[in-house]
């Protein structure tokens, strides 16, 4: 009555299995894009006020 499974099937039933694991596990995951917010740079100024423009 018990019948033995070939080879073959056991290692597609495991292959199959981690395949769908993985699957839902990168599925539900969130992007690391969605965790932390955006940079936002600050505009750097191009050219510095001389200390001549300040003279009193």
């Amino acid at each position: 009555m018990n019948e033995e499974l070939n080879d073959k099937t056991v290692i597609s039933i495991i292959i199959g299995t981690i395949l769908i694991i993985f699957l839902l596990v990168f599925t539900f995951l969130p992007t690391k894009n969605e965790l932390s917010p955006s940079i936002q740079w600050k505009d750097v100024p191009t050219q510095r006020p001389s200390v001549d423009q300040f003279e009193i």
